[in-house]
């Protein structure tokens, strides 16, 4: 027999595994993995999206993280390529 969650504890759980992982919060409140899997995969069908805190954002905002990311992403690219030479160049000047 399934169990009857109601929305607001469905939304706890994602919230939770948002956080710490599906496989952890499956095992943190007993509910089966495919279980907290199918609910998540119905929220994205949905549209619903969530931040870092687990609330739900809209495509406004999820656009805005979205671009915020790739900005965080691109500089942390960046800041790699640049350490990158500069070992490159110590080793070099070790060398000789």
């Amino acid at each position: 027999m399934a169990n009857k969650y109601t929305q607001e504890e469905r939304e706890e759980a994602l919230k939770l595994a948002n956080e710490i992982g599906i496989v952890a919060t499956a095992k943190r409140l007993g509910i089966k993995e495919n279980t907290l899997y199918g609910w998540q995969s119905k929220a994205k069908k949905q549209g619903i999206m969530l931040n870092e805190q687990g609330e739900p954002m809209s495509l406004e905002e999820a656009k805005a993280e979205n671009a915020k990311l790739r900005k965080e992403l691109h500089q942390a690219e960046q800041d790699v390529k640049i350490l990158q030479e500069a070992l490159s160049f110590f080793v070099k000047s070790r060398r000789r």
